[in-house]
């Protein structure tokens, strides 16, 4: 008798984990629309990036990939079923946020805008302080998206970026 119960606990046991396995498996669909909206996102960032992560909520994903060169991570939402892009975020792993020292002026921030996105139109440039630091933040739009950049107004590096595909 004993090894009949032990048996059917087993057997029992076997049927709830195929069951759960199969609940927790993504379907086919699901799959193909990950890999198309991780391509999506690949196609918009440095080729170079390695991919970090990636999770679904609701009907968006976030991959998340980072630049090995700059210690960059870039956070991209994507419409998961339609694999648009919808926003993109860059935050650099390192660089200071800002700073008490200023050597940059606004049209030096205009230019690094249009050496890194040559089609920028529309650049606004304005200086920001949080805390003890000042930063510089220029907003613009291209065809694609509206971007906004903070910069460290000492050395005119870029420490976060966000562009908000149309």
């Amino acid at each position: 008798m004993k090894v009949k119960n032990v048996f059917s606990l087993l057997a029992a046991l076997v049927v709830l984990c195929v069951g759960a396995m199969a609940l927790a498996a993504p379907a086919p669909s699901q799959l193909g629309q990950s890999r198309a909206a991780i391509e999506v996102a690949k196609a918009e960032i440095p080729a170079n990036c390695n991919l970090i992560g990636y999770t679904t909520k609701g009907d968006e994903s976030r991959i998340t990939f980072q630049d090995p060169d700059t210690l960059e991570y870039y956070y991209v939402k994507v419409a998961t079923a339609t694999s648009k892009i919808k926003e993109i975020e860059v935050k650099g792993a390192t660089f200071v946020k800002g700073s008490t020292i200023i050597n940059k002026t606004p049209a030096d921030i205009e230019r690094f805008v249009m050496a890194e996105y040559p089609d920028a139109r529309n650049i606004v440039v304005t200086m920001d302080k949080e805390g003890n630091n000042s930063y510089y933040e220029a907003e613009f739009t291209t065809l694609k998206f509206k971007g906004e950049l903070k910069f460290n107004p000492a050395t005119g590096v870029i420490f976060e970026r966000e562009l908000d595909y149309y």
